[in-house]
């Protein structure tokens, strides 16, 4: 909700019509929930509540750095009870079996429910080498695909080697950050 609420603050304040978003690991999945709205479900925080309508046609441009689209590997390290790789709103990505994955959490079925809703514009920026998402030798895949890819996504920026590791995907990024916020393309 802070998240959400950040985002419906920059629109008031700046008058704009629509706004460019920027988010990098865990801030992805969280970002991209903030603008999807509906209904979210936090034991914290009392249970099930609204983040409110969409905000889809507010966006223009989503840039999703080293996210965790499709849940975290390492989750299967840690188990679906802490907070990161919660079971209803965390990054745990379920289970493979025969050919349906069961037991991924609410959350990311949530997120995983419709494509597109991200802005007009969604573009994502990751590395095969990524020390947090692409842990274990698994180059960042959950069930055979990129983690880090978002579903329905305009393009992506794919690095595979050193230094571009899941901090250096997004600080040494700057202007590839930019040609997709403000050309819609990728260098």
């Amino acid at each position: 909700m802070h998240i959400r609420k950040f985002i419906e603050a920059v629109i008031a304040y700046t008058g704009a019509s629509k706004v460019d978003i920027i988010a990098h690991s865990m801030g992805v999945t969280l970002a991209r929930k903030a603008i999807k709205g509906g209904t979210a479900s936090d034991a914290l925080n009392g249970g099930s509540y609204n983040v409110g309508p969409s905000l889809t046609s507010m966006v223009d441009t989503f840039v999703g750095i080293a996210g965790g689209n499709r849940g975290l590997y390492s989750c299967y390290l840690s188990g679906p009870t802490t907070p990161t790789c919660g079971n209803t709103n965390g990054l745990y990505p379920g289970y493979l079996y025969l050919g349906y994955i069961t037991g991924r959490s609410a959350f990311l079925n949530d997120l995983l429910s419709s494509s597109g809703y991200e802005g007009s514009y969604r573009y994502s920026i990751w590395s095969t080498v990524d020390e947090i998402v692409a842990v274990g030798g698994t180059l960042g895949m959950v069930y055979g695909e990129y983690t880090s890819r978002i579903p329905g996504q305009t393009g992506e920026k794919v690095y595979n080697s050193f230094p571009y590791g899941h901090f250096n995907c997004k600080d040494l990024t700057p202007a590839v950050q930019l040609s997709m916020i403000k050309h819609h393309i990728v260098p």
